[in-house]
Formats: C-alpha cells, sequence, structure tokens
C-alpha cells in the first residue's frame, strides 16, 4: 500500500474535497483505498492510502473527466455560445421557469448516468443537488450549500468550475502528481486561482486538484426537502459553516461516507455538546475541521467562499 498525500493544506476545504474524489475515483473502480490525514503535520493533509500506481489513478481521472463531458457540457438551449450557455446541471436555478425547464433535462442526464454505470456522473450530479421546483418561488432551495460561485446571466458552477478543469484533468499527467503526491519533498503543481470558493480567495490549486474536489461532492450529496432548504452533510443546521472529521486512522470510502452523514457534524463547535463529541469520538474522531462560510453576495448574484479552517480537538 501507498500513501498519497495531497498537495494543499488541511485548513483549505478544497484539499479535503479533492481527497474525497480521489478516494471515490479509486472505490468505484473497485480499487482498494482509505482515506485519512497527515498526523504528525500541522497542516494535517489530507491522504489517500492505495494498493494501485500512480499510472492508474491518472488513467481513472483521465477516464472520469472524459466520461463526465457529456453531462457537464450539456445545455438548456443547445447551439448557444459564450455566455448565452446554460447548462443543464446546475441546480442553483434562478427562477421558477428556468428550474421547471432544467429538472426533466436534468432528470433524462441522470438517467442515462444510471443506465450507462457511469457513476462519477452520477455522484457529482447528487453532490450538486437539483433545482427544487416544488419550492415556489426560490428553486436554489435544492441545491447544494457549498457552491459558492456567483450565480448570474455569465457565471455557475458548472461554467466557473467543471467546464474550466474538465480538459486539465483530461490531461493530466503522471510525472506531475507523483511529485506532488509522493515523498518528502512534494511539489505543488502549477495552479490557477481557485475557482471552487473552496478557500479563500487568491489561492492557487491547479485544475486536477479542483477537479477531484468537485467529485468529492459524491460525498457529501444533496437531501432534498418539500418544506424547506435542501440539506448538505455537514453543513451547520444553524450558522454557515462546514464541519469534516480529521482522521489519525485512515478510512475506507463507505465508512467515510457513513460518517459525513452524521448529525454531529451539522453543528459549528461553539454549539457542539459534550455528548455530541463522545458520539464522534466513538466513531474514532477525535478532532474536526470547521470551515467558516464567508457572504460575497450582492444584489445581483449569490457568491460565498469559505475562510481557512480551524482545527478543534474533541
Amino acid at each position: 500500500m501507498e500513501t498519497w498525500t495531497i498537495p494543499l493544506s488541511g485548513h483549505l476545504l478544497i484539499a479535503h474535497l479533492a481527497a474525497y474524489g480521489l478516494g471515490c475515483l479509486l472505490a468505484n473502480a473497485g480499487e482498494d483505498c482509505l482515506v485519512g490525514h497527515e498526523p504528525l503535520s500541522l497542516d494535517m493533509e489530507p491522504q489517500v492510502t492505495t494498493s494501485v500506481s500512480i499510472g492508474r489513478a491518472v488513467e481513472l481521472i483521465q477516464q472520469s473527466a472524459s466520461a463526465c463531458e457529456p453531462f457537464v457540457e450539456s445545455d438548456l438551449h443547445p447551439g448557444q455560445t459564450g455566455n448565452a450557455r446554460r447548462p443543464v446541471i446546475w441546480a442553483r436555478a434562478t427562477d421558477v421557469s428556468r428550474a421547471a425547464d432544467a429538472l426533466p433535462k436534468r432528470e433524462r442526464l441522470l438517467d442515462q448516468a444510471e443506465q450507462d454505470d457511469v457513476r462519477v456522473a452520477a455522484g457529482l450530479l447528487a453532490g450538486l443537488g437539483a433545482p427544487a421546483t416544488w419550492i415556489g418561488d426560490k428553486p436554489q432551495r435544492g441545491a447544494t450549500r457549498l457552491d459558492g460561485v456567483i450565480g448570474n446571466h455569465t457565471s455557475d458552477f458548472v461554467r466557473g468550475v467543471l467546464r474550466r478543469s474538465r480538459p486539465g484533468a483530461t490531461s493530466a499527467r503522471g510525472d506531475e502528481l507523483a511529485s506532488a503526491w509522493e515523498g518528502s519533498t512534494r511539489q505543488s503543481l502549477a495552479g490557477e486561482d481557485d475557482k471552487t470558493g473552496w478557500s479563500p480567495p487568491g489561492t492557487r490549486v491547479d485544475a486536477v486538484h479542483q477537479w477531484l474536489g468537485a467529485l468529492g461532492l459524491s460525498l457529501l450529496p444533496v437531501g432534498q426537502s418539500a418544506s424547506g432548504r435542501a440539506t448538505t452533510p455537514c453543513f451547520w443546521r444553524e450558522g454557515e459553516g462546514v464541519t469534516l472529521p480529521v482522521f489519525d486512522a485512515p478510512v475506507s470510502i463507505a465508512r467515510l461516507r457513513c460518517l459525513l452523514q452524521r448529525p454531529e457534524l451539522q453543528i459549528g463547535s461553539a454549539l457542539l455538546a459534550a455528548s455530541d463529541a463522545a458520539r464522534l469520538r466513538a466513531f474514532g474522531i477525535r478532532e474536526v475541521v470547521i470551515f467558516s462560510r464567508v457572504n460575497r453576495s450582492t444584489g445581483q448574484s449569490v457568491s460565498f467562499t469559505f475562510a481557512r479552517g480551524e482545527r478543534v480537538g474533541l
């Protein structure tokens, strides 16, 4: 078994989601895989332990980008160009008419993903959520609470993140990832401004890890509600933020998926009761990291990012 370290600080939300995404790709392919954190590092970098080679991981990343192409590039009105393109799978619809148009087309894409067994696409769609047309005039309530990419007529998560990072994932290189993931002299890949919003503005993150971070949403699927805002695992029920577990001993993707659903992680640390902390410790979680959401919305658009995380012992 080899352990790969994500070359991003564990104080950044994007780092955890990138590890989740890589773990999902390996698990979906039937490969042995565990997710944990660097136990001796103050930066608690997320780690993935597996028996596969870097070459196999690169192959899976490239395959994921190719498999997701028809889902990511699908538009509500084919043939449009530039800012006129409106992606089908963007969940935070801006009005009821758009949601009513997007929902059946999106469901057909989901049916296609399940019929063709494109698990990575099905997981991505589950993580993004869906336009909730049954909630009246607020269809954006069907979306993940993690999608903070500015949303207006020119931008959204699909155009701003998925369509920008997918080509970089398609051309992922094994030598670069080996330098980034292995050894004591790890080197970050050539980065660009992180477009996901899962780090403070100005943070540099390469396209491959932004793509993996987006795929990591599949471990945080949106739970729809007919009476209010949809729920996102690990997002606080009160306040604005995310709580994620820190693992000294790595866990399987199946166990990680279950732990991320724990209701105790939907509570900010200031409100975490002793009984909640005890339950998390019983599951092998002795530390968490909390990420506060920073609202950057204007009157014309919704936008937010996540601040650097704070490590909290239980």
